[in-house]
């Protein structure tokens, strides 16, 4: 089933990978990536590992289990990882992804695969995220932003149910860096294939991935009887430029 559903990458059958992303918890950040905490405003950058307010650190979610905890209150915007290794062009990345989350909000992002071009604040900024809209708050959706202006983003696919809070969830992704224009994206969610994308421009030159919890915070569509506090658990996160196979570990395939 897997070698069907990725025909579009048949020939990296024939390289051999070590992944460029193995983390199980409770190794330390640097295991992942690197640490990015930030306060009320863009910018306003917080030294890791933080503090009350905003933190991440190996630690156990509330059933004991070891996982790294990202914690945020609610004026503060960033707690992520930036992954680990380098990413290119004419390659195809895929993603294990296990955690926990505690709670969502209307633009609350949990993954990005981020532009790192000097043009990123125009144009593409984030390529593709893993984010709760603010059309459907309580299902989680896939956003992407073409070429051209950011304010093009929207949603390829969300989710028909309601996500499932304080229960560990697997999310496997596939996507290539080849021809501009004609990249293809896989999304797995718990086992299940959600999405199945082509025609779109993946690759801006320089991109990376992002683990954690972005965006959310308070004033930020502050809808009533709504928290702005998170905390994600994240458990296992595997990384490969060679097979779904490789991220077995961590995407629940």
């Amino acid at each position: 089933m897997l070698l069907q559903a990725f025909a579009f990458v048949s020939s990296l059958s024939l390289t051999t990978s070590t992944l460029l992303i193995n983390y199980a918890a409770p190794a330390p950040i640097s295991d992942l990536g690197s640490c990015q905490l930030e306060g009320s405003y863009l910018g306003d950058k917080i030294a890791c590992p933080g503090n009350d307010n905003v933190y991440i650190k190996p630690g156990t979610d509330p059933r004991g289990q070891a996982a790294l905890h990202y914690h945020r209150d609610p004026r503060f915007r960033r707690a992520e990882v930036k992954g680990m290794g380098t990413y290119a062009a004419d390659n195809t990345y895929f993603v294990g992804y296990e955690f926990n989350l505690a709670n969502y909000h209307e633009h609350l992002a949990i993954f990005q695969w981020k532009n790192g071009a000097s043009d990123a604040a125009d144009n593409q900024d984030i390529v593709f995220n893993l984010q709760w809209t603010e059309t459907l708050p309580t299902r989680l959706s896939l956003g992407y932003t073409p070429p051209g202006t950011n304010a093009n983003y929207g949603p390829l696919w969300t989710d028909s149910s309601d996500f499932t809070l304080n229960t560990t969830h697997n999310i496997a992704l596939a996507w290539d860096t080849k021809s501009r224009g004609n990249n293809n994206l896989q999304v797995w969610l718990d086992g299940e294939s959600v999405l199945n994308k082509g025609g779109l421009s993946l690759w801006t030159g320089e991109a990376y991935p992002k683990f954690g919890i972005y965006r959310g915070e308070a004033r930020d569509h502050d809808t009533p009887g709504e928290s702005n506090v998170f905390d994600i658990y994240v458990y296992k996160v595997q990384l490969s430029d060679a097979s779904l196979d490789e991220v077995s570990g961590a995407s629940g395939l």
